[in-house]
């Protein structure tokens, strides 16, 4: 028997995995999840650009004191996601299926029939 098997599916993403809190990297600025008892910063990827994924490094801050690091969420980059993610979001009341843009002929179209083509012998 599968240890899986018998958990909810909401069980299994519940585990504990102790206090862990999310600091940004002092030489990369990433944010990068610790737990409290760590006093360094585990290896992380640096990646010099997003062109080129496969380029990655280890990043100089790995190894780094803990104590270095800032904690990570509290920046400009975050007020950028939420009123990005605030610009994107449609109003309550709009349903984006009902939208014109998500059906070519409105609600009440229907597929166009094509007539059937014999294949070539």
């Amino acid at each position: 028997m599968d240890g899986a098997e018998g958990l909810d599916a909401d069980e299994v993403f519940e585990e504990d995995f102790g206090d862990v809190v999310r600091l940004s990297c002092p030489d990369c600025g990433r944010p990068i999840a610790v737990f409290t008892d760590e006093e360094q910063l585990p290896q992380h990827a640096l990646c010099p650009t997003p062109w080129n994924p496969f380029g990655l490094t280890v990043c100089g801050g790995s190894g780094r004191a803990v104590a270095d690091a800032r904690p990570a969420g509290g920046g400009a980059d975050a007020v950028a996601q939420q009123d990005l993610a605030r610009l994107l979001t449609l109003p309550a009341g709009l349903d984006w299926r009902t939208q014109p843009f998500s059906h070519v002929g409105g609600p009440e179209s229907r597929p166009i029939s094509m007539p059937e083509q014999g294949l070539a012998a």
